[in-house]
């Protein structure tokens, strides 16, 4: 077997193996001394030089059985030092592997070295004296391991003395957690030992002896900070807490500036503290803003170094760069240094850069992040320009073919407009308004549609000043347009069952929403309920009023109408043809008729007296057309009747006034031809009569409270809906530019 010169001279230093032959490379070891090395032999020998006291037992042979004996009796050893040999490893050693016995052995090499370094160390450092400030000499053989902590009288007695008591060790083997750069000590800190209940208390121990601490950190407080900064990286969330809370308290108590500056060193500097940190920030987010904190005060002398510099050599890609940035934003405690030195604008910069065309969609929305927080965070420092370059961006964000990309821009300007109108902001009128478009502008598309009008619900919620009418005005109208194919769904009935509560609706958007829902209730199956719903809502809240009132009873006639022909169907159908038909069309047929009903009946249940005298002669007119025409009877008309007192009374007064006109022409609404064109066109001219745009200021807030007045006041004037013919009576350019920037 070969032996490395490093190892071969390390053993004979310490007495462990004699003298061999070597040439330039290697020493050549014979077979019996081979035979003490993959046994374990040798490396008892070896432990007993980290401590006389180590005992191995092992016993002379070369057969499988007693090298495994004897590794296993090593290992065991070698965890009093704090060494673990893998079990992968010990079974190759075993099985007379020996490239694998002289790498254990390198390590070996390097646990000693630095064991006995340490401990050199260690007798020649300096003690700090309270009473007399002088330097003196400590051994390590003086250290005694049950010595309070207050009592200890230099850093490194202080960590040996601590990890003593805690990890149940003796001042040697406590040393040998620190070799290596504290590689033993930063794996137990990071994975634990065994569980993390000993370290946990540990550092809990030291963060009460921070004051203590302080005392010895004015010579090598970058010993400490190094010690200590694996646990920020730490599996278990209370080590990085605890450590976190010890570095914290270090750096905010240090008594000099220029220890401060040690500090900055120690965190800039290549494999220091700020990579940590930034992993931290990472795997432990619950954390940030004590991470923050440390940033805040350990930079605060040299804020544009550590932001425009330090952190741009670890965080090299924008993208990273401007995460980072968009994860400290809000929290960062020296936000206002860096506005006096416009860092806030220098990240503006380098987020528009990463906007630009040729950088991936995750990236363009890591520079749209930017500027959300940035408005919503230092809206008095967002200045217009940079409001326009945001929106522009915006709105190139939402036109783009990414799904991803435009819901996350919509997302972040719902974000911005709900800050905004919390902080009262004059900008939410408009941000609003450009919203209200881009609802608009994707109609057709059903997921983008679906996302916008959930958020507008939202607001709606929220904001009892909002006004409804610029959302819900072009959005109704924009369901009645049959040529876009558009389908209601959930949402938006949720949306519109929320303006049907909202205290700033008015009879005018009532009518209008009144026109649509009772469209949709007499032709869908599907979300008839639904728009019943709405409609019992709406009715209840507004029938009082004379528009509603009047809107109702021509609807009560068109749909009486609609009724009437649909029974005369049925009733005239020849009965093979009946049973020819699609049964899931008889169904749909009883079930129009059902719906007709039902309505008719709430609206009679409304009590409105001046309604209900208009529209008992109505009913009984087309009870007795069908009674006439059709030779049967309707019991659902009959029963109708039933609510306005005894139905053969009001049939017989209904009688005597018809024979008093039978000479005149019969009134085209009471016709039983009335087609479905009219029904569309009475509910559009209606709508559009009614809808006039004078509004009451009782109960508006002031424009102070109120960031909604603007568009509040703009709807006394006639509104620009973006919708197919609708032609600009007034001063259109005025309008179209409001829209300019989306």
């Amino acid at each position: 077997m070969k032996l490395d010169l490093d190892i071969y001279q390390w053993l004979v230093k310490i007495n462990v193996i004699w003298e061999l032959p070597i040439n330039n490379l290697f020493a050549h070891v014979d077979q019996s001394l081979e035979e003490q090395f993959l046994n374990g032999i040798i490396v008892s020998q070896i432990l007993k030089q980290f401590d006389s006291k180590i005992e191995v037992d092992v016993k002379q042979g070369n057969s499988n059985g007693i090298r495994l004996f004897n590794w296993n009796n090593v290992c065991r050893s070698l965890q009093q030092i704090n060494i673990t040999l893998d079990d992968d490893i010990k079974i190759s050693i075993v099985k007379g592997d020996s490239q694998m016995l002289m790498q254990f052995l390198k390590e070996l090499k390097q646990h000693y070295e630095m064991a006995f370094y340490v401990e050199e160390q260690v007798s020649t450092t300096t003690r700090f004296n309270s009473q007399q400030n002088e330097p003196q000499e400590i051994g390590i053989d003086e250290i005694d391991p049950e010595k309070p902590l207050i009592q200890t009288q230099s850093l490194l007695e202080f960590i040996i003395v601590s990890l003593c008591k805690h990890f149940t060790l003796k001042p040697k083997q406590a040393v040998a957690l620190l070799n290596q750069n504290y590689k033993q000590l930063s794996n137990i800190l990071i994975k634990g030992n065994k569980s993390f209940k000993n370290v946990t208390n540990w550092l809990m121990e030291l963060s009460k002896h921070i004051n203590h601490i302080i005392k010895f950190v004015t010579y090598k407080i970058d010993i400490l900070l190094s010690l200590l900064k694996a646990g920020l990286v730490s599996q278990s969330t209370e080590v990085c807490y605890w450590t976190l809370y010890i570095i914290e308290g270090i750096v905010i108590n240090l008594p000099q500036k220029e220890l401060l500056e040690d500090v900055y060193a120690w965190l800039i500097r290549e494999h220091g503290g700020l990579i940590v940190l930034i992993l931290s920030q990472q795997r432990h987010h619950q954390y940030l803003e004590q991470v923050c904190k440390i940033y805040s005060v350990v930079s605060q002398y040299n804020v544009v170094d550590f932001f425009d510099v330090q952190l741009r050599k670890i965080l090299k890609s924008g993208k990273e760069y401007i995460d980072f940035i968009n994860g400290i934003i809000q929290t960062i405690q020296i936000r206002d240094q860096m506005q006096e030195l416009n860092l806030f604008e220098l990240f503006a910069s380098y987020a528009v850069k990463l906007f630009e065309p040729q950088h991936t969609t995750m990236e363009r929305m890591t520079a749209l992040k930017y500027f959300e927080h940035y408005w919503v965070f230092y809206p008095q420092q967002f200045v217009i320009n940079q409001m326009e370059q945001y929106l522009l961006n915006s709105r190139k964000a939402t036109r783009e073919s990414s799904f991803a990309m435009r819901i996350f821009t919509y997302q972040s300007l719902f974000r911005i407009l709900d800050n905004l109108a919390l902080q009262k902001d004059k900008y939410a009128a408009l941000l609003y308004k450009k919203l209200v478009f881009s609802l608009i502008e994707n109609f057709d598309q059903k997921e983008v549609r679906e996302f916008l009008v959930a958020n507008f619900l939202m607001l709606i919620k929220k904001y009892s000043t909002i006004p409804i009418d610029i959302l819900i005005i072009p959005m109704v109208k924009q369901l009645q347009i049959e040529q876009n194919e558009i389908q209601i769904n959930i949402v938006d009935f949720q949306l519109l069952k929320s303006v049907c509560t909202h205290p700033k609706i008015d009879v005018n958007v009532a009518i209008l929403m009144l026109d649509m829902l009772s469209k949709l209730y007499l032709s869908s199956i599907m979300f008839y309920q639904l728009a019943f719903q709405q409609i019992q809502l709406l009715l209840t809240r507004f029938i009082k009023s004379n528009a509603v009132q009047e809107f109702t009873f021509n609807l009560v006639k068109i749909a009486i109408s609609e009724y009437y022909g649909n029974y005369q169907e049925h009733v005239k159908s020849n009965p093979k043809s009946i049973l020819n038909r699609n049964p899931d069309e008889n169904i749909k047929r009883q079930q129009f008729r059902s719906q007709i009903i039902s309505l008719i009946k709430f609206i009679i249940n409304l009590r409105s007296f001046e309604l209900n005298e208009l529209i008992k002669p109505v009913i009984a007119h087309f009870y007795l057309e069908i009674q006439q025409n059709l030779k049967t009877e309707s019991k659902a008309l009959f029963m109708l009747l039933g609510h306005f007192g005894d139905p053969q009374e009001i049939l017989q007064e209904e009688q005597k006034k018809s024979k008093q006109i039978n000479q005149q022409p019969q009134n085209p609404i009471f016709s039983s031809q009335i087609v479905k064109s009219q029904w569309q066109g009475s509910k559009a001219s209606l709508a559009q009569h009614n809808l006039g745009h004078s509004k009451s200021q009782k109960g508006i807030l002031s424009q102070r409270d109120d960031p909604f007045k603007e568009l509040r006041d703009d709807t006394n004037k006639p509104t620009l809906t973006m919708l197919g013919n609708l032609s600009l009576n007034y001063d259109e350019q005025s309008l179209l530019k409001q829209f300019e920037l989306l």
